[in-house]
């Protein structure tokens, strides 16, 4: 069975030309707009989700934040025409998992697509609950906690806690992560782990966990602080 793909794009051209590039390896559901989108999420599943930023009566961010309320939220790749740092930031620091800019190559796109579902399907580590200090995470259920309270973490965030938190004390580059959590062909930049770890600490700091038990190894990536 193809792996189902939403995809909202208000322009009709826009919507066409997507559902060309994807509809020969994904099974393919178009939205004209983020109103359609949330009424097809609340009934139906899809393995993710392309979504174009702005858009009329509900826009892509908005949209965002209502996946980000489901307890088992699926991919995201935003789309934009909007090429500043500051825009890309904004939107991984969203919950997205991947920030797109307009125009795109169509094999890039595929590629990014492909990857985040090998993610979305596997994710570092298998087995039960694995218990650390403060820190329990079931790789089974995809899900972690901080003392009693559940981290509400977006797939990309949960790979990242599980393959820092599975190694106290290793220093994981940059470069290594993006391999272990996007995959090698991940067409990105390698300073995407910046935001998505920032983004964890947050939610650590929120839950009542130390966003100290990630360090910073300068010049080089993140490690998981040995206890």
């Amino acid at each position: 069975m193809k792996p189902s793909i939403l995809i909202v794009d208000d322009e009709e051209e826009m919507l066409s030309m997507l559902t060309l590039i994807l509809e020969e390896e994904f099974s393919v559901t178009p939205a004209s707009d983020g109103v359609e989108a949330v009424k097809l999420l609340q009934n139906r599943v899809f393995d993710l989700c392309i979504l174009d930023i702005m858009m009329p009566r509900l826009d892509g961010m908005e949209v965002l934040h209502v996946l980000n309320r489901e307890q088992n939220r699926i991919p995201v790749i935003l789309l934009s025409a909007r090429a500043d740092t500051r825009d890309r930031v904004a939107g991984l620091e969203g919950g997205a998992d991947d920030y797109i800019t307009k125009p795109f190559e169509p094999a890039e796109l595929v590629a990014r697509v492909k990857s985040l579902l090998r993610r979305a399907g596997s994710g570092p580590g298998m087995g039960g609950a694995e218990p650390m200090p403060g820190i329990r995470i079931d790789h089974t259920g995809r899900t972690a906690f901080a003392g009693e309270k559940e981290l509400r973490l977006t797939r990309t965030e949960f790979d990242l806690l599980a393959t820092l938190a599975g190694s106290p004390g290793r220093a994981w580059s940059r470069e290594e992560l993006v391999e272990r959590i996007w995959g090698w062909d991940f067409p990105g930049e390698v300073r995407t782990v910046d935001t998505h770890v920032k983004n964890l600490r947050e939610k650590l700091k929120q839950a009542g966990a130390s966003p100290d038990l990630i360090d910073t190894v300068w010049g080089y990536g993140y490690k998981w602080r040995s206890l």
